[in-house]
């Protein structure tokens, strides 16, 4: 077999570390740190090749705490407390999922201007909506109403393509009581 085995970056940060792995009977791949120690690890064999075993929570850094990458987080913002009530309102609705939530966040805030930002925040919190993925949809939708904004600011006169009366400009439609459409319905005869 040729697979990679990911670990913890815990067991990368002390030099000359030693791990004791054990495979079990049913196809699963145990690492300790001592041989009657905690589980670091716990991976599911594959019979493929090239794969990379790993668990998702290997890769995060456990050393940030939620409550400094809320704070991190909310720096993107003038208003900063608001920001960080913002936050803690996300993750008291969504503590599971609270570091992919802060992440979403953070990634469409650094790609946004100050202002953009600071008015998809405010309208957020005005209408009540605490979610990562509907911030980033009113964050787009603002920008995109500023792109339709500047892109409007064309004073010029709109011209028709033909000459046209401009009289038939002003026609109006011949209107009739909602009555004599419900005779016709019902099967009368106009």
């Amino acid at each position: 077999m040729s697979n990679n085995v990911g670990n913890p970056a815990i067991c990368y940060r002390i030099k000359d570390k030693n791990v004791y792995i054990e495979i079990t009977a049913d196809n699963r791949l145990i690492i300790r740190s001592q041989s009657d120690g905690p589980i670091i690890a716990n991976h599911l064999i594959t019979f493929e090749r090239g794969k990379l075993i790993q668990d998702r929570q290997h890769t995060r850094d456990r050393n940030k705490g939620i409550t400094a990458y809320i704070a991190t987080v909310s720096s993107y913002f003038t208003d900063e407390e608001t920001a960080m009530s913002f936050l803690e309102e996300i993750h008291s609705r969504y503590p599971r999922y609270i570091r992919d939530q802060l992440g979403i966040v953070l990634k469409v805030s650094k790609a946004a201007a100050q202002a953009d930002r600071d008015e998809a925040l405010r309208e957020c919190v005005k209408r009540g909506i605490y979610s990562a993925t509907e911030y980033s949809d009113v964050l787009a939708f603002i920008q995109r109403q500023q792109q339709q904004g500047e892109s409007k600011h064309v004073d010029e006169e709109i011209k028709a393509l033909h000459d046209i009366d401009s009289s038939l400009l002003d026609t109006q439609p011949e209107t009739r009581e909602l009555a004599r459409y419900l005779d016709v319905l019902k099967g009368a005869t106009v």
